[in-house]
């Protein structure tokens, strides 16, 4: 009865010309953050500094070393682009006046330009400051965290390594040269013969460190990426979720 009482009042108020309930309103996208370019951990200065891009507007964060803290975070208008004794020199711009450029070695003059796995941006300038920017052949995936960076690359073999350079200690790591046009630091952590695993959810690298030490390194298709440790077991005894990262791999310039 009750039911045919609320369908009788139903037909009732649409007759005496009750409007019906408006549909509800679609729900707001949610925001997006643009892409991360490229990241430049800087090999002279005690600074991270994540660049975004999206439709022309450039965002630069700025993090300091030791504490992974936020400094400031600017934002510029992508410039025109110039080649220069090999390079891709892209400028910033506010106001309509240069105030920073990107550097990017053209791959076909690397030594080997196979193993440009992620563009090898060199270096940035900000206003007057030059900064270096670490770049390691073959690299599958940097990332950073608030406490450290993170490399997963390939040797020359094919085989997986992961490095990590620890924000704490950056002040007195050692600049070093690769070979094939490589630039980094003295590390904090190394790990080789990783095992690479990838399916519809992403990426996974796994590698032991020692004997009772495992880190996960995981790459989702959806969701945040991270860095796991786990000892004597599968359970992780640390995990560290990627700020930024960005995934390379053979011919991705």
């Amino acid at each position: 009865m009750r039911a045919l009482f609320a369908v009788a009042l139903t037909l009732t108020l649409a007759a005496c010309g009750q409007p019906e309930a408006p549909p509800p309103l679609p729900e707001a996208p949610a925001a997006s953050a643009p892409p991360t370019w490229f990241i430049c951990d800087a090999l002279n200065a005690p600074v991270l500094l994540r660049f975004e891009s999206a439709n022309g507007v450039a965002t630069v964060t700025q993090y300091e070393k030791p504490s992974g803290a936020t400094v400031q975070t600017t934002t510029y208008t992508v410039g025109d682009q110039e080649g220069a004794a090999g390079s891709v020199i892209t400028t910033l711009l506010q106001n309509g006046v240069e105030a920073g450029a990107v550097r990017m070695t053209n791959s076909g003059l690397l030594e080997t330009p196979a193993s440009a796995y992620t563009p090898r941006y060199s270096s940035v300038r900000i206003g007057d400051r030059d900064v270096a920017c670490r770049w390691i052949p073959r690299t599958r995936l940097i990332g950073f965290t608030g406490r450290r960076t993170i490399v997963v690359s390939e040797d020359v073999d094919g085989d997986l390594l992961y490095h990590s350079y620890d924000f704490a200690s950056a002040a007195d790591a050692q600049r070093i040269d690769l070979s094939e046009n490589g630039e980094t630091t003295t590390f904090s952590l190394e790990a080789r013969d990783g095992a690479e695993t990838t399916d519809a959810n992403g990426a996974r690298y796994t590698f032991q460190a020692d004997t009772e030490t495992q880190i996960v390194v995981t790459a989702p298709r959806t969701g945040a990426a991270s860095i796991e440790v786990r000892r004597h077991g599968p359970e992780p005894v640390q995990t560290e979720e990627l700020i930024a990262y960005i995934q390379g791999g053979a011919g991705a310039e």
